[in-house]
């Protein structure tokens, strides 16, 4: 199965990517499938012109040249889509959504159809925006949208909460995978 993990956080190997470890290792573990990282801190990304440049209006995909050209073979084949990142102020981190923005460039069945969207997040007072998007764009592609939702605060002692101290968020992740597995080996 091909799978690609897009990570939000700049952190690595903080929350969201242990979040991501776990549900890999319920989907079989990286050794039985062709999975691919991308950690967009780490990209040159330039942002989506928009209607300043409609340069993908026709048809031949974005015209900026940068680190996307090696993201969107690797999302167009993959079946399995994980996202895994922490919300700042409400919504994804700048640096996947940013990412996104460039998926502008080749919304189509043949890049969003049939695939299962995992979204793996921690939070520390909201999660909608980031569910609620997700599930409009897998609905409008016949995907599926699935969610883990870690709230990694505490607003009573206004204390964080390591996710490795939320061991059910973790086995959430695990049983996600296997879930994710089961039905598309079905």
């Amino acid at each position: 199965m091909n799978v690609v993990v897009l990570h939000g956080s700049a952190r690595v190997g903080g929350d969201t990517d242990t979040l991501a470890e776990h549900f890999l290792r319920g989907l079989g573990g990286e050794e039985t499938h062709s999975v691919t990282h991308f950690r967009p801190i780490e990209m040159e990304i330039a942002h989506c012109r928009g209607e300043t440049c409609m340069g993908c209006s026709a048809g031949d995909g974005c015209v900026i040249q940068d680190d996307m050209q090696a993201v969107y073979p690797a999302f167009r084949e993959a079946e399995v889509v994980v996202m895994a990142s922490p919300m700042f102020w409400g919504y994804m981190t700048s640096q996947l959504k940013t990412l996104f923005d460039r998926f502008e460039a080749v919304v189509s069945p043949e890049y969003f159809g049939n695939k299962d969207f995992a979204l793996l997040i921690g939070y520390r007072h909201y999660y909608g925006s980031m569910v609620e998007w997700l599930d409009r764009i897998t609905a409008g592609f016949g995907s599926r949208s699935h969610a883990v939702l870690a709230q990694t605060y505490d607003p009573e002692t206004g204390r964080d909460i390591p996710i490795a101290d939320l061991p059910d968020k973790l086995a959430e992740a695990t049983a996600l995978g296997q879930d994710v597995a089961q039905r598309r080996a079905a």
